[in-house]
């Protein structure tokens, strides 16, 4: 939902016992649903060309700051996953906690926020008490009552624990986070794929390239041979799943289902990442193939739907504004590994339409957050605020800083 911006905003405050995350009454929870609504629903309509490149001042502070309030909103028990328009804030959510620790340490690190950082470790050994004997993180949020672990959630906190170890906070991260390694290990099939029973949907998924970052970066520390071959076989599996027009079988998250812009921007990144730190050029070439079509696609249509067909034909109205983060994100990233401006040029363009849907205003427990989809009655994450949105958009604007900086 494009939002005007905000000249300024006050620093970020830690929340303690005396500033816990609010949550309103119903009535004004349905209230402001029916507002959102119908204020996005006009905007799409009006909305033919593409916003400037200009991200409203002070999202990233904002989008932080929302971050700290799904720590408080749990008892500091793991970041919520996020707050619903209907139900207020939902449970703590281990597989998005262990991603959301790396965006509060990075910023720490540009800010010199010691008060962050803190939160950030405390999310930490939240997350090693939740890990299962296994190694594994269990499904869902914690009120679910998982009984079963499954590979993405458990590669999502191994980036937050590997994260941790990397600055510093303590050998219990390296620890936990080869203990989910072992469990990732033995639980590969030698096609490149993971055993059904621990695959969300048990199914395999191309976004896994993601988890396979993990691993690459704890094999960095470890010098694990078994966990950088499991790695790079599941990687090659996602290079052959990719068609000659960039897209992916294997890019959904339920059987049936149709790609989105958020699990494409997964594996994008995922192939991105590792061809990093492997220098393998496959990896590179495939992410370049299906970033391609979709910066076009973003050209002429001034936007990116939500969800695509096999031939790149749009399969939905409402946009995914956790994907454009992402995208964003991982253009960003090519261009900083290409030093192609195609790629600059369209990065801006999509992390700057995500600031333009982030909330900004007086609604506290919303006020930084970042819905599911645009509008926000849309069919991913609806009439919600994922904690994972506002996580992705605070990365991608912390990119684009960067990348602003080294063109000029």
């Amino acid at each position: 939902m494009p939002t005007e911006a905000v000249a300024e905003v006050a620093p970020i405050a830690a929340p303690g016992p005396t500033t816990p995350a609010v949550t309103p009454p119903a009535p004004a929870r349905a209230a402001l649903a029916a507002w959102l609504s119908a204020r996005d629903t006009a905007s799409a309509r009006a909305r033919t060309v593409l916003p400037p490149t200009d991200a409203p001042a002070g999202s990233l502070e904002a989008a932080l700051r929302w971050l700290r309030q799904t720590h408080a909103a749990t008892g500091f028990r793991g970041s919520s996953k996020g707050f619903h328009l209907l139900h207020g804030w939902l449970p703590a959510y281990p597989e998005t906690t262990g991603y959301v620790i790396g965006t509060m340490l990075a910023y720490a690190a540009r800010e010199g926020d010691d008060g962050l950082v803190a939160e950030a470790v405390r999310m930490g050994d939240w997350e090693i008490e939740v890990q299962r004997p296994d190694g594994g993180i269990g499904e869902g949020h914690v009120e679910v009552g998982a009984d079963r672990a499954v590979v993405f959630n458990t590669g999502m906190v191994m980036h937050g624990w590997v994260d941790l170890f990397e600055a510093g906070h303590g050998d219990r991260f390296l620890d936990a986070a080869a203990r989910a390694g072992r469990f990732l290990v033995d639980t590969a099939l030698p096609d490149g794929t993971w055993d059904p029973s621990v695959e969300y949907s048990s199914m395999p998924h191309t976004y896994n390239s993601r988890v396979s970052w993990a691993m690459l970066r704890l094999a960095e520390l470890t010098d694990d041979a078994e966990l950088r071959e499991t790695a790079v076989r599941q990687l090659d599996w996602v290079a052959a799943r990719q068609r000659d027009n960039g897209w992916f079988d294997s890019c959904v998250f339920k059987p049936d289902g149709v790609p989105s812009t958020h699990g494409i921007a997964y594996t994008l990144r995922g192939l991105l990442e590792s061809h990093a730190l492997l220098d393998e050029p496959r990896y590179l070439q495939a992410a370049l193939a299906t970033s391609e079509v979709l910066i076009r696609k973003l050209e002429v249509l001034g936007r990116v739907p939500a969800n695509w067909d096999a031939d790149w034909r749009p399969a939905s109205a409402h946009e995914c504004v956790t994907g454009n983060a992402q995208l964003g994100g991982v253009w960003l990233r090519l261009y900083q590994l290409t030093s192609d401006p195609r790629f600059a040029n369209a990065g801006l363009k999509a992390v700057d339409i995500a600031a333009r849907q982030q909330y900004r205003g007086p609604a506290r427990a919303i006020d930084g957050a970042v819905p599911g989809s645009f509008p926000i009655y849309g069919r991913y994450a609806p009439m919600q605020f994922p904690n994972w949105a506002a996580k992705f958009l605070a990365d991608s604007l912390m990119l684009r800083a960067d990348v602003l900086g080294e063109i000029a």
